[in-house]
């Protein structure tokens, strides 16, 4: 990865904790020692294990594998926020994660996911910390 694309990655790191602040009501800030406890991009959000994807190319199933497995290892629920330049936030969760009632078990084989706005993400997590 170059010098670029990691600063990009941090730039779109701390863009999107600070919307997510907003959003929440709560501080969000990026996990700067990302190595140590897992890889997840945030952790600030009770529960939840954020990865973040600024980039340019389509929604890749392999960001989410990342950002389950990340999850997974600190036993917490995950979200991907990703987006391309001047494009809005998007977020992926688990159907599992989204609706329990209707997923009562996670899938051994993966799971599947849906994809949501920026804002509906926020009113999930919100929903969530209640």
């Amino acid at each position: 990865m170059s010098a670029s694309q990691r600063t990009k990655g941090q730039v779109g790191e701390r863009e999107l904790f600070a919307l997510l602040s907003h959003e929440l009501g709560i501080v969000v800030r990026r996990n700067v020692d990302q190595a140590r406890n897992g890889g997840a991009d945030g952790i600030e959000i009770p529960g939840w294990a954020v990865e973040v994807k600024r980039q340019e190319t389509n929604w890749k199933s392999a960001w989410w594998e990342q950002a389950d497995a990340q999850a997974q290892a600190l036993g917490r629920k995950p979200i991907l926020f990703y987006r391309a330049s001047r494009r809005p936030w998007c977020a992926t969760v688990s159907l599992y994660t989204l609706a329990p009632a209707i997923f009562p078990v996670r899938p051994l084989d993966g799971d599947a996911v849906a994809h949501l706005s920026f804002r509906d993400a926020c009113t999930l997590i919100r929903e969530s910390l209640k």
